[in-house]
């Protein structure tokens, strides 16, 4: 990772880099037609739909809720939004390394991981990029914001499993490797030995940003997290979330790790008081909940399953075995698009995650949060009608 000495100094290769894809960036604003759309949109929902009560599948967050230590302490608190937010977030950043077994040293923390995937590209200053297709279409939108190339890992049907044979083709070719894993929405995991053999052949130029988000839902964590490596390696950094884990996406969470060299130098790029006293005090409150921690583990491994067994027996649909909070299905060719099934589904109170916006998926493709058990099947109820002729 090449980075200035000079926080002002502004790379004249990037600025050039800049003018010439000004047509692209041009294309960019923050207007609703140009920015990816994402699941969770529930103002767009009641628009639509209305305002009745909703079940949101299109969100991947716990479904058992935020925290209760969340719940009965938050409210207590917030009498201290009358002043400004601990800027370095210490408390926070002390137990969050104790929860990731590492030192606060090797801790980023932003407002969401999408902040601080929105600062890599363009603090790395990176011309090249590979990303995942189909994965989180804000990847391509932080690099292309950066006035950086994107190239493709292409991860083809029906399993969308990893390719390394292809990502090493693009290790040339790159300065940056935006990985995930779970891979969203495909859920996609890298075994323990792909990984090593990644990290084998990374060569010293190239960083490799491992994004963790959905990691602490997945079986077998332990194996799969490359936050040790990250601490120690400068190739390596790792990307993680508590707002999905710990269901509190309003509050915005995400954390990044890296040898303190690099945290050091990508923090120097963040505005003061980016962490919120309010997302400080709940993320506090939520690590310090263990008996939420497991039985959220364990209420997941089980509910992810029946709901995936669930699936499998709705005429027209092909899902793939779950990993993490979220099932990744596809409709038959012949049959509706999975805009029709969306709009079907909210008008019965459901939402889910039409995932026809991903580069590398079809109008066939969606993704499906898995909820409380009654929910679950009660939407696997309403498929299996809607996909039967109902309307």
């Amino acid at each position: 990772m090449d980075y200035e000495s000079e926080i002002s100094d502004c790379s004249i290769g990037w600025v050039k880099r800049v003018i010439r894809n000004s047509e692209v960036n041009l294309t960019l604003s923050n207007s609703p037609a140009t920015r990816p759309w994402h699941g969770g949109d529930l103002t767009l929902a009641r628009q639509r739909y209305g305002s009745g009560p909703r079940l949101d599948f299109s969100a991947n967050i716990n479904p058992l809720g935020p925290p209760p230590a969340v719940l009965r302490g938050l409210p207590g608190m917030l009498e201290g939004i009358v002043h400004y937010p601990d800027p370095f977030a210490g408390q926070l950043k002390q137990l969050l390394a104790d929860w990731l077994g590492i030192g606060p040293q090797n801790l980023l923390l932003g407002n969401g991981s999408t902040e601080l995937i929105y600062l890599l590209p363009r603090v790395c200053r990176v011309s090249r990029v590979a990303l995942p297709a189909p994965s989180f279409s804000e990847y391509e939108y932080a690099a292309r914001l950066a006035s950086a190339t994107c190239l493709y890992l292409e991860l083809k049907p029906p399993t969308y499993d990893w390719n390394l044979a292809a990502l090493k083709k693009l290790l040339p070719r790159v300065e940056m490797i935006l990985l995930c894993n779970p891979n969203n929405p495909t859920g996609t995991l890298f075994r323990a030995e792909e990984l090593a053999e990644i990290l084998a052949v990374l060569p010293p130029r190239i960083t490799l940003v491992m994004d963790e988000a959905f990691i602490d839902f997945v079986t077998g964590k332990a194996e799969l997290t490359l936050v040790q490596y990250a601490i120690n390696d400068p190739r390596v950094l790792v990307l993680g979330s508590l707002t999905k884990f710990f269901a509190l996406p309003g509050l915005r969470l995400g954390y990044l790790v890296g040898t303190p060299r690099v945290v050091g130098q990508l923090a120097a790029h963040l505005p003061p008081w980016n962490l919120n006293y309010l997302a400080q005090a709940a993320g506090c409150l939520a690590l310090q909940d263990q008996e939420y921690v497991q039985r959220s583990r364990r209420y997941m491994a089980a509910a992810r399953s029946r709901f995936y067994q669930a699936l499998q027996t709705v005429s027209g649909i092909t899902a793939l075995p779950p990993t993490a909070n979220f099932i990744f299905a596809r409709l038959a060719d012949q049959g509706l698009s999975a805009a029709q099934l969306a709009e079907r589904l909210g008008r019965r109170g459901f939402l889910i995650r039409d995932c026809a916006n991903y580069r590398g998926l079809d109008e066939h493709c969606f993704r499906l949060a898995v909820r409380r058990e009654a929910e679950n099947t009660a939407l696997v109820e309403a498929l299996r009608e809607i996909l039967a002729g109902g309307a």
